[in-house]
């Protein structure tokens, strides 16, 4: 997505081997895989890099099946500065959030109280605060109700080229993937227990907080 217009579906997005499969705790959070997908670095030449403008254009994603999200379970959107030319980039630096989406305040632990629920798109507008460089951009969605605690996760990657005139501060706090903070298998995210009596009544958002803070 790109200032509300849908781009085509791999016009700046990384295409990846791993099909509609999810990607299954506990060996995603220890795989490579997790930053952009099964395979995708076999595809990084292939997309071209969206040109956007740090507090001025909208961005996002759009499921590709066109329809809303029915596994009960957060977004989160990342963004990782290539140190040079993003399709040469594996993601393997520091990530920064800037974009979340988890439940109700308070949540009754049903499906119906995750604010993802039946949406297919999820757009922000890129903060001001952004140095300019080429970056990675990488939603996640993490399906929460297989039993046993198993997590269920779907991942993909878009190139940005950000203009940008800003000069303050890092952007952070920063995470890695994989082994970044909340996304290891005993951190509360990842044990949360959908299936649990009396339902949880909260979810702890892995990562760190949206950028700025």
């Amino acid at each position: 997505m790109l200032n509300g217009v849908k781009t085509g579906a791999y016009e700046y997005v990384r295409e990846h081997d791993n099909g509609f499969q999810p990607s299954w705790t506990p060996d995603i959070l220890t795989s490579n895989d997790i930053r952009c997908n099964k395979g995708s670095w076999n595809h990084r030449n292939q997309p071209k890099t969206a040109q956007v403008t740090a507090g001025k254009d909208v961005v996002g994603f759009h499921l590709h099946l066109d329809f809303g999200i029915y596994h009960p379970g957060p977004v989160a959107i990342y963004l990782s500065k290539a140190p040079g030319n993003v399709r040469d980039y594996d993601g393997s630096g520091d990530w920064f959030k800037v974009y979340e989406l988890g439940t109700t305040t308070p949540w009754n632990g049903t499906d119906q109280g995750w604010l993802t629920r039946d949406l297919k798109q999820f757009e922000f507008r890129l903060p001001k605060e952004i140095p300019a460089g080429q970056y990675l951009m990488r939603i996640e969605q993490i399906s929460i109700h297989p039993p046993y605690r198993q997590k269920e996760f779907y991942m993909q990657c878009a190139h940005l080229n950000i203009a940008s005139s800003y000069t303050g501060r890092t952007p952070g706090p920063t995470i890695r993937f994989p082994g970044g903070s909340g996304y290891n298998v005993n951190d509360p995210s990842m044990q949360l227990d959908s299936w649990a009596k009396p339902p949880p009544n909260y979810f702890p958002m892995p990562g760190p907080k949206v950028w700025p803070n």
